[in-house]
């Protein structure tokens, strides 16, 4: 049982980390031209170790109203070498319902597995 123990441990130090340019980041728009508006941010990411065919997951507070994407989608490898990547928020609806405060998260997932810490968004549509 504590071999167990002792390879779960070991298994956590181990795991790959993401590493961000800038944790949290705020992307600020206005939302006054409606649907299409949008607002992005430049992000630099790192993985330690390196990890192969990882693909970049957006969640979002409210997603009727507005998107989150990052582009690129996806990496051949993440390692050690920094790799720019753009996020991007648009309004889904008319100017005056897109208008508020959203909160996101890109996530970076390799095969089942999320690679910690994700990015925190938040949206800021004026």
């Amino acid at each position: 049982m504590v071999g167990a123990y002792m390879a779960v441990g070991f298994a956590s130090l181990t795991a790959p980390k993401a590493l961000w340019s800038a944790n949290p980041v705020t992307i600020t728009f206005s939302g006054s031209a409606g649907t299409g508006s949008s607002g992005s941010v430049g992000e630099v990411v790192k993985c330690a170790p390196k990890v192969d065919d990882v693909v970049f997951h957006t969640t979002i507070s409210n997603p009727t109203k507005i998107s989150l994407t990052v582009s690129p989608s996806g990496e051949t490898t993440c390692g050690p070498a920094p790799d720019g990547v753009t996020v991007t928020a648009q309004c889904l609806v008319a100017a005056p319902n897109c208008k508020g405060t959203y909160t996101g998260t890109v996530t970076i997932i390799q095969g089942y597995s999320n690679i910690s810490p994700s990015l925190s968004v938040t949206i800021v549509v004026t």
